[in-house]
């Protein structure tokens, strides 16, 4: 059982795992794998405020990886904290995770702003110097830059991207 996880979701509704310490040097002498996990398990409830009777999964490390190579890694599993968007991670059936491809959608285009932001960002001093020199041409070449950047999230489609895999590497040719 040494390659076991503990999978669960939390009542936010994130899945979390747990890779037990099976040689932790505290672990109490002649205690059983199966009461180690049982033992985990019961610190997990007082820690996450979970109900007695909440799910957990047990699921072999080498089923997880492969799992973890169909959901584009660990990709998608979080959300943006600042915007307070969720990941896109959910249990499977099997307690391994899965990847809920509309809510993926959302955290790739967040990521997806946040590049168009910095390069938004960039244009800003050069806009500037053109105003300042009074050269409207380039003022209006920069605009138009700036709104193409603008209407990305309007312009590039994510919906043609119907697996973790391909979204991941989704991203605008204007940002490339």
């Amino acid at each position: 059982m040494s390659k076991t996880i503990i999978t669960w979701v939390d009542n936010d509704g994130n899945y979390r795992t747990t890779s037990p310490a099976y040689n932790d040097a505290t672990r109490p002498a002649g205690e059983s794998d199966d009461q180690f996990i049982q033992r985990i398990i019961g610190k997990l409830k007082v820690q996450y405020s979970l109900a007695s009777d909440h799910e957990f999964h047990m699921v072999e490390n080498e089923d997880q990886i492969t799992r973890l190579a169909e959901c584009a890694g660990t990709l998608f599993r979080y959300g943006d904290d600042a915007t307070g968007q969720t990941g896109a991670w959910e249990m499977d059936t099997d307690g391994r995770p899965k990847v809920n491809i509309v809510k993926a959608r959302v955290v790739q285009m967040d990521r997806i702003r946040k590049v168009r932001d910095a390069e938004l960002e960039k244009l800003d001093v050069p806009y500037m110097r053109a105003m300042e020199a009074a050269d409207t041409e380039e003022q209006e070449k920069i605009s138009a830059q700036k709104q193409t950047l603008r209407d990305i999230p309007e312009t590039f489609d994510l919906e043609t991207f119907t697996t973790p895999t391909t979204l991941k590497d989704a991203y605008p040719d204007e940002l490339k």
